[in-house]
């Protein structure tokens, strides 16, 4: 089913309506003229939606790392001049 789309100005006068259908039937979609839409969802279908993703701190996390991996690291220089 297609979500349904609200001028910014009949959602304002229909609030409880788009709530509602929100709830019963999916997201609701809100637009005004001169800017992007935005997407009225359920909090119960919009943490649904952003559990679906991993974070890039769980990805980065949770990525297979072997040290084998890393390159050979060169011992540190010192330095051995004297700058003052």
């Amino acid at each position: 089913m297609a979500m349904k789309t609200w001028s910014l100005t009949e959602a304002r006068t229909n609030m409880s309506n788009v709530f509602d259908e929100a709830l019963k039937h999916g997201p609701q979609r809100i637009e005004r003229r001169d800017s992007e839409p935005v997407v009225m969802v359920a909090e119960s279908d919009w943490n649904r939606l952003i559990a679906e993703y991993p974070t890039m701190a769980d990805l980065i996390l949770n990525a297979p790392f072997n040290e084998d991996d890393l390159p050979e690291r060169r011992p540190a220089r010192a330095i051995t001049r004297d700058f003052f």
